[in-house]
């Protein structure tokens, strides 16, 4: 596959993980959020997590190249984030004729869903009694995408149909849109913060190997004070905007620390860590 597919939360280590490794090449990302790609994680995980949390999430989600699917189990209640939906049971689900991954998978499905969420019609996200299976909000035509499916597809009826898995994550990760990285970075819609300053002078101060150890070096560090939540959350505006890539400035970072009051600053932290 051409789209990179990540599994976090307890998806990662859950047993279920084997099945999405084999068919659609799947990795875990257990320690923190990947630049952009898609991202599945189990259901009940999002609605168990805290507020915060499930902001978080929403908000890497709707950065352009990055989307997050919810996947069965869930629990069946209503949720707020990122607007008004509701996971109901359900039985007798009426397959769609056209798409062979729904008919393999129908016969196990459990849920339906409701709410105010866009029906993901491409890729046959409503039975035929046009009760909802997978939907998807995004904040605007160059978002990413929260999407929320009701089909297993962790499920062993999948092993025969990976192609057609394939073809259908592919389909809903297209509406993501490309990552910022690869696009003119949008000064416009994007305000650099002094928390971004922060980390963007931290990395430059050492040399850090992933995102998992910047953000580490960041909590104990001695001239830098960030909580690691806020330090993740701006390490990823970052990247989805094409400042930083992985934990190195790219020119346009360096060209913004150039034309900013820090530049002489962080001359002096990129020489320490020389």
């Amino acid at each position: 596959m051409n789209t990179s597919i990540w599994l976090v939360g307890t998806l990662a280590t859950h047993r279920r993980q084997r099945i999405l490794q084999n068919v659609i090449s799947a990795q875990p990302f257990e320690n923190q959020l990947p630049p952009s790609g898609l991202c599945l994680i189990f259901g009940s995980d999002f609605q168990e997590a805290t507020e915060q949390q499930q902001q978080d999430w929403y908000n890497w989600s709707q950065k352009p190249g990055s989307a997050l699917l919810l996947i069965p189990p869930f629990e069946t209640k209503k949720s707020s984030i990122p607007c008004s939906w509701e996971i109901r049971r359900r039985s007798g689900v009426k397959p769609q004729q056209d798409m062979p991954i729904l008919q393999a998978l129908a016969p196990e499905v459990d849920y339906e869903l409701q709410g105010q969420l866009q029906i993901a019609s491409e890729i046959g996200g409503a039975w035929e009694d046009m009760s909802i299976n997978t939907a998807y909000y995004r904040k605007h035509p160059h978002s990413g995408i929260f999407a929320i499916t009701c089909l297993p597809i962790w499920s062993l009826a999948v092993l025969d149909k990976e192609q057609e898995l394939q073809k259908w994550l592919e389909t809903l990760h297209s509406l993501a849109g490309q990552p910022v990285e690869n696009q003119a970075v949008d000064q416009t819609s994007f305000q650099l913060k002094e928390e971004h300053v922060i980390v963007m002078l931290h990395l430059v101060s050492q040399k850090f190997v992933d995102a998992a150890t910047a953000l580490t070096a960041l909590q104990s560090s001695t001239i830098f004070s960030l909580d690691r939540n806020t330090a993740q959350t701006c390490l990823g505006d970052l990247q989805s905007q094409g400042l930083v890539k992985g934990v190195q400035l790219t020119e346009s970072g360096i060209d913004v620390i150039r034309q900013s009051p820090y530049l002489a600053y962080a001359e002096e932290l990129e020489a320490l860590a020389r």
